[in-house]
């Protein structure tokens, strides 16, 4: 689903996040080598997706209880944020296990989902475009 120019900057993150876990994902189907497919996924982690998690929860997080967001769904998110970070934790120990890679893209791919399909679009329905916006800029600069 396309979002509003104001969720621009997350929506653009998760659609490149879930395009790489769909590579992953099919490089561990083909059983490729191990050790590479760790060491791509550290590296998205370490590069790209621990900078994404911390932005969301130092700004995306507040600005969500700003605005008395469903506690339910902030709960998730950071539930989801925790068990991403432990799996991230494992890879980094040189676990060399398919089943250790999927469940971290896995994870990835559908808390990417869970944002863009259901925190988005009640974000857009429940908050001023204006206060999105700025929310926006918030994270372009935290990029």
């Amino acid at each position: 689903m396309e979002h509003s120019k104001s969720l621009q900057v997350l929506s653009w993150q998760h659609k490149e996040d879930r395009l790489k876990c769909r590579e992953f994902l099919r490089d561990i189907q083909q059983q490729r080598d191990k050790s590479a497919i760790r060491q791509r996924i550290v590296q998205f982690w370490k590069n790209e997706l621990q900078k994404h998690v911390d932005a969301e929860e130092a700004i995306l997080f507040p600005f969500l209880q700003k605005h008395q967001f469903s506690h339910s769904y902030i709960n998730i998110l950071k539930r989801e944020h925790d068990t991403i970070r432990l799996l991230a934790e494992r890879l980094n120990r040189n676990d060399e296990d398919y089943y250790l890679y999927k469940a971290f893209i896995k994870l990835v791919d559908q808390h990417s989902h869970f944002e863009d399909e259901i925190i988005f679009r009640k974000m857009e329905e429940d908050i001023p475009q204006n206060e999105l916006s700025q929310l926006n800029i918030s994270l372009a600069s935290a990029r």
